[in-house]
């Protein structure tokens, strides 16, 4: 359900303006080289564990226990191949992005369950697109995170993030970006109300916005 990108872009917000250099362009082709090399990897081996796990099912000789433990194997790498291809998509957003479009885009927003009751892990990672014309320019501007459920008589509640993260702190949801910014933290859920959807608002500073539009995303809960 959530992943860990788990890289550094490279970029130094200090950059100078414009067109991505070519040592940034090698770095990460070959970042996308190793990946794929990696997902190659992924998927001869979860080729060998269904082979294995087909073998042992038709000679009868299976127990319970090196069953469960090759079934779990199998979908840990189901799980790291997902993650990689997501990453992938990531490195080409920024390498090679989209002729038609341009601006800030929400990339991924992933909640996890807590270590306590009605804890969770949130973390969202927003990404500036640039269009081939255009100057790479810082954007800042504010993300409002609002939970959208149900009380227990059924009526409709709407609550902002800012008043269940903990620490208070990490309320502060305000960015300045030029490439890609990531936010994660802890909220609490009060009593007596049932998480529904999840809605993501980035709202770009009219002085820096250079006619980029805030964007929105509503995404389902659980995530």
């Amino acid at each position: 359900m959530t992943f860990d990108l788990g890289y550094d872009t490279g970029y130094d917000e200090g950059d100078t303006e414009g067109s991505l250099t070519k040592s940034q362009v090698l770095r990460y082709q070959e970042m996308k080289k190793r990946t794929d090399q990696r997902i190659d990897a992924l998927k001869g081996q979860i080729k060998k564990f269904r082979t294995e796990v087909a073998r042992l099912e038709s000679l009868n000789r299976i127990d319970g226990h090196a069953y469960k433990k090759i079934k779990s194997t199998l979908s840990t790498l189901r799980v790291s191949n997902q993650n990689l291809r997501e990453e992938i998509q990531f490195y080409r957003n920024i390498v090679s992005p989209n002729k038609s479009y341009s601006g800030l885009r929400i990339h991924s927003f992933k909640i996890d369950q807590g270590a306590k009751r009605r804890l969770y892990h949130y973390r969202l990672i927003l990404v500036q697109i640039h269009g081939l014309k255009d100057r790479h320019r810082n954007i800042s501007g504010v993300v409002r995170v609002s939970v959208l459920g149900k009380r227990v008589d059924g009526s409709k509640r709407v609550i902002n993030l800012r008043d269940i993260v903990s620490p208070v702190e990490d309320s502060d949801m305000k960015f300045s970006l030029k490439y890609y910014k990531s936010f994660e933290g802890s909220l609490k859920l009060p009593d007596g109300f049932a998480p529904v959807s999840v809605r993501v608002q980035v709202i770009p500073n009219r002085r820096t916005r250079g006619g980029r539009r805030s964007v929105e995303k509503k995404v389902q809960w659980p995530i």
